[in-house]
């Protein structure tokens, strides 16, 4: 288990070129599973432009945003994003393989517009030193992409009821990610949005 914690990372890369090359050699998608494949490949980008070119954005999020000290050894830091894997993973492939049910691609679609916002807007929110976070180049690309997709997607037959149910989906599994990657980081789930929210009224109490 602690070989596919440290290796999460990897382990997602390779699943989803493997997902790539077999579409393109072996099937012909359908507009559900093309969604899929395209967010698929902006995923794979984001995450090694988040953790490893330029990388550093878990290091941003706890030091900067949440302010913890001391930081969580590499290692666990590391293995803590086994949670983001865990997300995708479950937003990405029961949606390609159950593509007749075109509205399980929404909380993909949705995590798409959380990127894009989060990148950019924790900059002025927490009044960040920096222009950039690790991330934000495919982020944006994930933001317009999702909008794209949004407008497209509404043109379907997607009942109310499954847009709201995709919300529900995405807010659950953005829950799971985070209490797995607080306790595997040796904190308690609510820690860091209680340290984020101290930093909110320490940053904009100064004014």
């Amino acid at each position: 288990m602690k070989f596919i914690r440290y290796y999460s990372h990897e382990i997602f890369s390779v699943l989803v070129l493997i997902l790539l090359t077999w579409s393109a050699v072996f099937l012909t998608p359908d507009f559900a599973q093309k969604i899929i494949l395209v967010y698929s490949f902006l995923f794979l980008l984001h995450e090694w432009e988040e953790n490893n070119y330029p990388g550093g954005f878990f290091d941003m999020l706890i030091g900067e945003i949440a302010r913890i000290s001391p930081m969580p050894e590499p290692r666990q830091l590391r293995e803590s994003r086994i949670g983001v894997y865990i997300l995708l993973s479950l937003f990405l492939f029961p949606a390609f393989f159950l593509h007749k049910y075109l509205w399980l691609v929404l909380p993909i679609v949705y995590l798409g517009i959380f990127e894009g916002l989060a990148h950019t807007l924790c900059i002025p929110i927490f009044k960040l030193n920096r222009r950039y976070t690790p991330g934000m180049c495919t982020a944006l690309i994930q933001f317009v992409t999702s909008i794209y997709t949004l407008v497209l997607l509404a043109k379907t037959d997607i009942a109310g009821w499954q847009w709201a149910t995709a919300v529900l989906f995405f807010f659950i599994g953005f829950a799971i990610m985070v209490n797995i990657g607080m306790r595997l980081n040796h904190f308690k789930p609510t820690e860091m949005p209680k340290r984020i929210i101290a930093n909110l009224k320490d940053t904009w109490g100064k004014n």
